[in-house]
């Protein structure tokens, strides 16, 4: 079996809400709004797997349901409001509905995860994220965001590698791995002594399809050269 690089994650990718589980209660617009999902974010993540020849574990529902990028005890794992919009169909979820929710959507989403990382144990863990270009009345004026906590000299090599890119880059923003924001990506690094990063997108450059690829296509030689170790 040949190992792969890279193995890609994008904890946020679908807005899919199962027919049972009907709107949860809000209006169309917000189903499909970065409450929902991290737009263009699959997008980026399924290109990225082709351009990388690396292996993709993507949700497969809403975050509204369960949010893949939580710890169990997180208050925001079914969140009950979202940037002050509030979440009726999880207003009063029980035990067994949690417990639903974990081993339909949340459980297999990481053991999938866990066996890609099994199969290709040398492995760098890329997260793959987007954000809103404004939130509570305050620009992000920034391309892309690198998150990292354990890995600041590869977090600051992948940086530049994105400003050479032609991106303008933050690092730790706009939420920090320093603050335990990214989940999903350390959890299954530490568990699996491997090297990982979370990718921050901002959503304006993702609105169509095409669009998406094409940065996942600009983003590749930056995440690649992280394995290689090729001159910036």
């Amino acid at each position: 079996m040949t190992r792969a690089r890279f193995v890609l994650t994008c904890e946020h990718a679908s807005a899919a809400l199962p027919d049972e589980y009907g709107t949860l209660g809000l209006s169309p617009e917000h189903l499909l709004d970065h409450i929902a999902w991290d737009l263009g974010a699959a997008a980026v993540t399924e290109e990225l797997s082709r351009c990388l020849a690396a292996p993709a574990v993507l949700s497969a529902a809403s975050r509204l349901l369960v949010d893949c990028n939580r710890d169990l005890t997180d208050a925001d794992l079914i969140p009950h409001a979202s940037c002050g919009v509030s979440v009726p169909g999880n207003a009063a979820v029980c035990d067994e509905e949690r417990a639903r929710r974990l081993a339909r959507f949340y459980d297999p989403y990481h053991a999938a995860i866990d066996a890609a990382l099994q199969r290709h144990p040398d492995a760098l863990l890329v997260s793959i994220h987007s954000f809103t270009p404004e939130l509570n009345g305050r620009p992000r004026p920034f391309d892309v965001g690198v998150l990292f906590d354990d890995f600041e000299d590869l977090a600051q090599d992948f940086a530049q590698r994105l400003a050479t890119s032609g991106f303008s880059v933050r690092m730790n923003e706009p939420y920090s791995g320093l603050d335990g924001l990214i989940f999903s990506a350390r959890s299954h690094g530490r568990l699996h002594g491997v090297r990982y990063l979370e990718l921050e997108i901002n959503n304006r450059m993702l609105r169509s399809d095409g669009a998406a690829r094409a940065v996942a296509r600009r983003v590749a030689p930056a995440i690649s050269g992280l394995a290689t170790g090729d001159a910036r």
